[in-house]
């Protein structure tokens, strides 16, 4: 399990064990009610339509059943993106890539890095400009980590304890929109995780899941080759903490379609081109 899992899940029993839940289901029934009666009233302004009204019942029944059991279906969603995620990550690494990164790059730094950071220091302007990567990449590597971890509870929060007031809006015909764009949201959250078990089989697969791997290949992806231990491992962080970070922005992107829609015109507009330079 990864830690941002865990860490969800503890967020998730102490939302549970309050009166939150109870509430937000009962007011989102309400709601749910509010808007069925809202679209039978739009059904009859518009001469009795009987398919309209028939669907706003189907969604009805449908909503109250996932109202009645919302946190076992909220749950076994998020179980299921999960196992899909360590599925990924295991059967490529067996773990955690970003959290053993960390771990190791805790422990090199306590086995010489910290002697290694302060005799950059000492040797000059020079030496301080060459020490900023490493500098930065030590620094940002936790905090993106953790606030990854963070953010992800938060996100999953806020699905979790708002749904039942967004998706009972559904039957609503003026405001279902907003019921469609949170499972939209839903799924991008889901994403994070599968997106996050990708990026720690890519760093297996290429051999870069460990300090160890780095500091044995003396590079970077090719790149960076010749640099002392410190400052290499302070470049990779400073990559890896990219990553992370842009895990949410391209989690939303793929499931909005936004990411192949862009390839895709992009490489609509280069074939004329193409054409032209084969044609010549």
């Amino acid at each position: 399990m990864f830690y941002y899992e865990e860490f969800f899940r503890t967020a998730l029993a102490g939302i549970d064990r309050s009166a939150i839940m109870p509430a937000t289901i009962q007011i989102g029934q309400v709601i749910l009610l509010i808007s069925f009666l809202v679209a039978v009233y739009e059904s009859y302004i518009r001469g009795g339509d009987v398919r309209m009204l028939g669907t706003a019942g189907a969604k009805y029944l449908a909503l109250g059943l996932v109202l009645s059991v919302y946190s076992t279906a909220f749950r076994d969603i998020n179980g299921m993106f999960n196992a899909f995620s360590d599925f990924i990550a295991n059967s490529a690494t067996g773990g955690d890539v970003f959290q053993a990164w960390m771990s190791d790059l805790s422990r090199a730094y306590n086995e010489g890095g910290s002697e290694k950071f302060f005799d950059l220091i000492m040797g000059g302007v020079s030496a301080i400009l060459g020490v900023l990567p490493m500098l930065i990449g030590y620094v940002l590597y936790p905090i993106t980590y953790v606030a990854f971890c963070f953010f992800y509870s938060f996100y999953g929060a806020v699905l979790y304890v708002l749904g039942p007031l967004v998706i009972a809006l559904l039957p609503a015909f003026g405001l279902g929109s907003l019921a469609r764009v949170y499972v939209v949201n839903l799924m991008a959250f889901h994403f994070w995780g599968v997106i996050y078990s990708v990026f720690c089989a890519l760093m297996a697969a290429v051999n870069l899941s460990t300090v160890g791997d780095v500091i044995n290949a003396g590079s970077f992806l090719g790149g960076f080759v010749g640099l002392e231990q410190s400052l290499l491992l302070g470049v990779a962080s400073i990559f890896y903490s990219l990553a992370i970070a842009t895990i949410p922005f391209i989690a939303s992107r793929i499931v909005r379609g936004e990411a192949f829609s862009t390839g895709v015109s992009t490489l609509v507009s280069k074939v004329p081109v193409l054409v032209g330079l084969l044609a010549s």
